[in-house]
């Protein structure tokens, strides 16, 4: 709920989900006509409602930027790719079919090792492509495509997992390798992105940039990251895609992100046992750390916590910004007590 809005539950079609929107609306503003500018997903199970609600009241989408193109559902990961191939990009060695039968021979081919995944889903259960994955953020207006932020992923194997993530760090630009940034934006150009917010998982492969997924979102974490980018860089993707909604507003946003006046990081932290919460000392510790923003967590006095091993399982999200050298002896310090 914000400024007198009231959440609105989904209906049993997207026609009586938007009634229900603008029932809500007259309610809160009997007096005026409120017109709807944008229905915009925070997350990945709103993609496709908010493109569907968009398509309803004639909206322009801003979760995918309306959701086919000529090669299919742009959300699709095997239509990414392909679409990719189409233009010449680096894409991956993939095959998709809901049979056996349809895919045997290719994976013979293919040998191992090798990522079996839905084509849409949120979250990743194992990536085998070589080098160091990289976010690229963008905002885009009209084909115009902005940076907003670029991430760097740390991660581990821990707990049995393949891999845990350990923490999410901002780059600046300069810290990017110089093709990222170009490559991430010809792929939108390749699926025919051109409004909304896109949150892209590539790989710095030894043969270049190659793309991992292109979600049709802004970048999720519960939103921890927000703070964190409008203290780095003076706006957020969430602000940004706001500000794509208005051409003046697009135009002044920079190319990439500014050059950064701290540094800062946001710690996944991580759970070595599973049971009931009966307190949190931890948490209360963070927030004393000097370089402590923000803790996101859902988990209180009462809550099962699971052992982490993806990212469905990390019991919270510390924001830190500071010096470098603070942020790890923080990050120490968090690290040691997860194993306490």
């Amino acid at each position: 709920i914000r400024d007198g809005y009231e959440a609105v539950e989904e209906q049993a079609s997207i026609a009586a989900t938007v009634e229900a929107i603008q029932d809500q609306l007259r309610r809160t503003s009997p007096s005026s006509a409120t017109v709807l500018s944008a229905c915009i997903p925070g997350s990945e199970p709103g993609v496709q409602l908010a493109d569907l609600i968009s398509l309803h009241l004639g909206l322009l989408p801003h979760g995918s930027g309306n959701a086919t193109f000529a090669g299919g559902d742009r959300r699709n990961k095997h239509v990414q790719q392909k679409a990719l191939e189409k233009s010449g990009l680096r894409a991956v060695r993939e095959v998709c079919g809901s049979k056996w039968q349809d895919v045997k021979d290719f994976l013979g081919d293919l040998g191992l090792p090798m990522v079996v995944k839905p084509v849409q889903s949120a979250g990743t259960d194992g990536e085998f492509l070589a080098g160091q994955e990289y976010v690229v953020d963008h905002v885009s207006r009209n084909g115009v495509h902005k940076t907003v932020m670029t991430w760097v992923y740390e991660k581990k194997a821990l707990n049995g997992s393949t891999f845990v993530y350990l923490a999410t760090r901002p780059l600046e630009t300069k810290e990017c390798p110089p093709e990222m940034i170009s490559y991430t934006r010809a792929v939108l150009d390749a699926l025919q992105v051109r409004n909304g917010a896109t949150h892209a998982e590539v790989k710095m492969t030894p043969d270049g940039p190659c793309l991992v997924e292109v979600n049709m979102r802004m970048m999720g974490a519960n939103g921890a990251f927000i703070s964190l980018a409008r203290l780095l860089t003076g706006t957020s993707q969430v602000d940004a895609t706001l500000d794509s909604l208005n051409q003046k507003r697009f135009d002044a946003l920079p190319d990439v992100p500014r050059a950064f006046g701290t540094s800062g990081l946001m710690v996944s932290l991580v759970s070595y046992s599973a049971g009931t919460v009966t307190s949190t000392p931890g948490y209360e510790r963070m927030k004393k750390l000097a370089t402590f923003l923000e803790l996101h967590t859902s988990i209180s006095c009462g809550s099962a916590v699971a052992m982490t091993v993806d990212v469905f399982t990390i019991p919270g999200l510390l924001v830190l910004a500071g010096s470098n050298d603070q942020i790890r002896a923080d990050v120490a310090e968090v690290r040691r007590l997860e194993e306490e």
